[in-house]
């Protein structure tokens, strides 16, 4: 009895013993991080950077919580091994303090080449030409400033960490009672638990928490070069390796992009470079100077707005206002998540995420953004949400964007903290874009890209708005789902901001001069499950409306199917900008060619090669296309290449059986998809073999 006792004590203070000094190593690593961070802040400080003091208590506070998560999970790491006394010991703590040490100065002097924190460029020591990479480092980064600088650091995170491994007492010689030990050891556990999580409450600290500020000198200081290196890791090995140019096409059935070209209607293309240049609008174009405001609305479901009645009132004062727009009612998103749909409606991409990781530095020239700069267009991108969720901050811009705004610059231009876990209440970034568009000042067109987030679980709401009391009994759908009222609430919510947005710029001084569309990024996951045919064509039904555009020459296209992939090519025109963008999809402005539906067969076309560039592919009349091969007509839905997946139901989910697999639609469905995705590879390869090692880019920036 009395040896078990004695081996109980020996493990309680044992484990005491490691615990402790695992906390202890972590705080002093903390508080290194964080004076190192004052010394990035003092060395970056702008002159005469007047406008940030108000702002950085927050971004320290932000920082610290990034070191705290950063040295719990040390703590976590250095526990177990720091069971074992002598030289295991003084080598794992070793070796974690060099580590954080030079992560802190390499993330110090990244930022002073790339003016960023740690990004997944960095990885291109290994993807490039590594001896290249490290010959440019050796010659251009400033050698000896980095190794005084990194001798300094360590000599400081050192010293304290090994007073403390010589002055703790050893638990041999401790007093502490057993159950003490234990005690106070589940205690810092619940400590490292709490610090790694970085918060109490909502989603653990991550990548979206570091645009905690309006200023970017200060955001750049937040993730630490531990936090730093671990979002880098995450981007790049998340991100999509493209792989060979004709990887999507052989996927889909087509061994070459010509073979895809021609089931669209083009012959005798000379080379895969006219095919490229085919896909891109190549027309004249008279832009008319029209502000364009582009809203992507969270989770913005078409069905609730089916069941629109006084007892189920979900529009608000949304109904009187989408009776005056075009209001697009078949139709359906082309991908399933937020980040997707953006980089679909921006850059007309199957292939997601491709804006992150690797290929984040390499601007396409068909994107949006850059296809309305070129037009004579001020390009805006504004979120309610925090643009540090998928590096939006750093990827916009590269993408044609020349200023990047999010929830900590509109609580700092309205002086106002309010708002959810993801953000600020949508009604702050509709009021910032009808300020920027009523500008006085203002000389040339401004393109907005909106992206309001309040619309997201949990389904918060500001305290002020008040949304119907909804019963489940009025709710003709799905209610399986517990979150259904909820989302309906913050659903009015975003409804109704829309709607004061659209109105006041209506009937404010910019009046016409402003095109406003809006569409769902993707439906609601909160109205029930696909589990029928007639739910099968509500699974990606989001609305699409346009304000401003004047009459509609074919109403009938209002009802017909369409996706994302036909916004950007109806929208574009509308402006009189009709050069440089990739041709996704439709002109819905155009009726349907005679023929056109499920049964019939598109007229074959041809063109020359001397006319290839000037010329639209030849696109399926009334077809909704999504990125994930999705096809939907007004009578039946399948999934490209599968005709075992056909479904003979209607925009209404009414079932029958009158329609057939039709060969020539499938093989054009797939041919679209193919090229976008050929197009994507072969533009993502060729900036890859052109561009220089990653260490000339920084010698390339200075």
């Amino acid at each position: 009895m009395t040896v078990l006792r004695d081996w109980t004590r020996r493990a309680a203070l044992g484990w005491w013993d490691a615990v402790r000094l695992a906390t202890a190593v972590g705080l002093v690593l903390c508080l290194s991080l964080f004076v190192f961070r004052l010394y990035q802040l003092a060395s970056v400080w702008p002159r005469p950077g007047d406008d940030l003091w108000a702002e950085l208590p927050r971004a320290l506070l932000m920082g610290l919580r990034f070191d705290a998560k950063a040295a719990a999970v040390a703590a976590f790491v250095l526990w177990p091994l720091l069971c074992v006394r002598g030289l295991v010991r003084r080598t794992v703590v070793g070796l974690w303090v060099g580590a954080f040490g030079v992560l802190a100065v390499t993330n110090y002097f990244y930022y002073q080449f790339y003016k960023t924190p740690i990004d997944s460029v960095i990885f291109g020591l290994v993807d490039d030409d590594t001896t290249s990479v490290l010959l440019t480092i050796l010659l251009d980064f400033p050698l000896l400033h980095i190794a005084v600088l990194l001798a300094v650091t360590l000599l400081v995170m050192a010293w304290p960490v090994r007073w403390l491994m010589q002055h703790l007492t050893p638990a041999a010689h401790s007093r502490t009672h057993p159950l003490t030990a234990v005690g106070l050891s589940l205690l810092c556990l619940v400590m490292w638990v709490m610090a790694g999580k970085g918060t109490l409450k909502g989603m653990a600290l991550q990548l979206d928490n570091v645009t905690a500020t309006s200023k970017p000198v200060l955001n750049h200081t937040i993730p630490n070069g531990v936090m730093s290196l671990y979002f880098a890791w995450n981007a790049y090995k998340d991100s999509s390796d493209v792989g060979d140019d004709r990887t999507g096409l052989r996927a889909l059935g087509f061994e070459s992009p010509h073979q895809a070209a021609q089931v669209l209607g083009a012959t005798g293309l000379a080379d895969d470079a006219a095919i490229a240049r085919w896909l891109v609008r190549e027309g004249a174009g008279h832009p008319r100077g029209q502000h364009l405001v582009f809203v992507q609305m969270e989770s913005w479901s078409a069905e609730p707005l089916m069941y629109q009645s006084p007892q189920l009132d979900v529009a608000g004062s949304l109904a009187p206002v989408m009776a005056q727009a075009w209001h697009f009612r078949n139709f359906d998103a082309a991908h399933v998540g937020t980040h997707p749909a953006l980089e679909t409606l921006l850059l007309g991409t199957p292939i997601t995420p491709i804006t992150t990781g690797q290929y984040r530095h390499i601007p396409f020239d068909w994107s949006i953004a850059h296809v309305l700069k070129r037009a004579g267009y001020d390009t805006l991108f504004v979120t309610s949400g925090h643009t540090g969720w998928r590096e939006l901050n750093r990827v916009l811009p590269t993408q044609g964007f020349d200023e990047v705004v999010d929830a900590a610059t509109l609580r700092a231009h309205y002086g106002a903290d309010e708002g959810g876990l993801w953000g600020v209440w949508d009604e702050y970034l509709f009021r910032y874009i009808t300020e920027r568009l009523q500008d006085p000042a203002r000389k040339r067109p401004l393109f907005v890209y909106a992206m309001p987030t309040t619309h997201h679980p949990p389904y918060e709401l500001p305290a002020h708005y008040r949304a119907p009391d909804y019963q489940l009994r009025d709710w003709p759908g799905d209610r399986s789902d517990e979150s259904l009222i909820p989302s309906l609430k913050t659903y009015r919510y975003a409804n109704e901001q829309l709607a004061a947005f659209v109105q006041a710029i209506q009937q404010g001084p910019v009046g016409t001069q402003a095109l406003i569309a809006a569409t769902g990024d993707h439906t609601m996951r909160t109205t029930g499950p696909v589990t029928t045919p007639a739910r099968r064509v509500l699974q990606h039904r989001v609305p699409f409306m346009v304000w401003g555009a004047g009459p509609l020459a074919c109403r009938e296209s209002l009802d017909a199917p369409a996706s994302h992939l036909d916004i950007f090519p109806t929208l574009l025109p509308l402006l009189g900008v009709e050069h440089g963008y990739l041709q996704t999809g439709r002109n819905l402005m155009q009726c349907d060619p005679p023929g056109g539906g499920w049964s019939g067969h598109p007229p074959a076309s041809s063109i020359s090669t001397s006319k290839a560039t000037s010329v639209s592919p030849h696109l399926p009349p009334a077809m909704a296309l999504s990125m994930l091969g999705g096809v939907r007509t007004a009578q039946a839905i399948w999934q490209v290449g599968q005709p075992n997946s056909l479904g003979c139901v209607n925009a209404q989910g009414q079932v029958s059986d009158t329609c057939q697999w039709s060969d020539t639609l499938d093989q054009q469905a797939r041919a679209r998809l193919g090229l976008l995705d050929w197009q994507v590879r072969r533009h993502l390869n060729l900036a890859t073999r052109n561009a220089p090692p990653a260490g000339a880019v920084a010698t390339a920036a200075r």
